[in-house]
């Protein structure tokens, strides 16, 4: 018998709500889904080496609990996906090609990397400091930085190397935040988190030895969501003024109203009904402008925006929309589309070289905001 925990889950992305005791027979099968992605019934028979009817049960029974999907039915059989299938699955599962070119790329895997401090917020809130190698004395300035995985899965670690490539290529030091994640902490807990992570780095910002007037922020997917209502957060109360604020395919409409979503309802990453399930736990109410900036009243004091969208993603009309009603009211926004990519890619530097483009142009911009250089 095979346990699965919360806090098992949650360093790997994976999506679960609570503690699992599940047979050897079902992990193999979750295993196998997420390795390999959609599978018919009979793949998984034969992949696992389980009697056809005892795999029958078991998807039934894991369906019911939460574990995996139906994705498709013909008439000969009916095909699966894992919902226990966070960053890890992402990297496996997008191509047969890219799995073994990432598999085969050590840059391309969650390592732990030199360069970084880690400080306790709060209880169960934690911040990661990069740096960049040879940074000198003087203090640097900060991006603050929200993980994706839709308010319930991610973590620091599943963004580590990121965060340490944006620090090297910009210049600045970045801080990753391990807000708490839903279900167990809904809406507002990940925005609060965010919120009180920027005010203690200010509070501390000389003994961190950063320049927190030099101050830009950044989110992919919610995440973006994320770094966008503390930015607004810190102008409106007026305790911190953001230089910059760079938004990467983020997911900005918990009402998921926009064609994409209907364009795009099975992405290569993410698909609409993995965003609907994300917004039920982390339950925000319809239109909160924090987690659906689509729907802020108010736009007029919006700082500089980058927003870098993916071209095959269900959220790509999120940050196209958005960027349109930022430069309506006002502000200065640019918006970059990267054409053929999906909702996720900048992780997938150097093995992809749309990647690390853009994660080049997120740090150029960083660090001419913020250097001025």
């Amino acid at each position: 018998m095979s346990s699965l925990t919360v806090a098992g889950a949650r360093r790997d992305g994976l999506m679960l709500s609570g503690t699992w005791a599940l047979d050897d027979e079902s992990v193999a099968i979750i295993a196998h889904l997420s390795r390999f992605g959609k599978s018919p019934t009979t793949v998984i028979a034969a992949a696992t080496r389980l009697d056809l009817a005892v795999v029958e049960q078991l998807m039934e029974e894991l369906q019911r609990a939460g574990f995996v999907r139906c994705r498709e039915t013909t008439p000969e059989d009916r095909s699966w996906v894992s919902l226990v299938s966070g960053r890890r699955r992402v990297r496996q599962d997008i191509t047969g090609v890219l799995a073994d070119l990432i598999s085969e790329d050590p840059h391309a895997q969650a390592v732990e990397l030199e360069g970084a401090e880690d400080h306790l917020i709060t209880h169960g809130v934690s911040v990661r400091i990069y740096r960049p190698e040879g940074g000198g004395a003087d203090p640097l300035p900060l991006v603050l930085f929200a993980h994706g995985g839709g308010y319930v899965t991610g973590s620091i670690e599943s963004y580590d190397s990121l965060c340490h490539s944006m620090a090297e290529l910009s210049g600045c030091a970045v801080a990753s935040v391990g807000y708490r994640l839903a279900p167990e902490d809904p809406f507002p807990a990940a925005y609060d988190d965010m919120v009180e992570s920027l005010r203690w780095l200010i509070e501390h910002h000389r003994s961190l030895g950063l320049d927190t007037g030099r101050l830009a922020v950044m989110g992919d997917s919610v995440g973006g969501a994320l770094a966008n209502a503390v930015a607004f957060t810190a102008h409106r109360e007026g305790w911190a003024r953001v230089s910059l604020m760079v938004l990467i395919y983020p997911a900005l409409d918990t009402t998921m109203a926009l064609p994409t979503y209907t364009q795009f309802p099975d992405g290569p990453v993410v698909s609409a009904a993995d965003m609907a399930w994300f917004y039920a736990h982390y339950a925000a109410p319809d239109h909160e402008w924090t987690s659906s900036p689509i729907h802020n009243p108010d736009l007029s004091d919006a700082p500089p925006s980058l927003i870098i969208t993916a071209d095959v993603d269900p959220t790509r009309d999120d940050g196209t929309v958005y960027a349109d009603m930022l430069r309506a009211a006002g502000n200065e926004s640019e918006l970059v589309n990267f054409a053929g990519t999906f909702h996720g890619f900048m992780q997938f530097a150097p093995t992809l070289t749309t990647a690390s483009r853009a994660q080049r142009l997120v740090a150029d911009e960083i660090r001419r905001r913020l250097t001025g250089s």
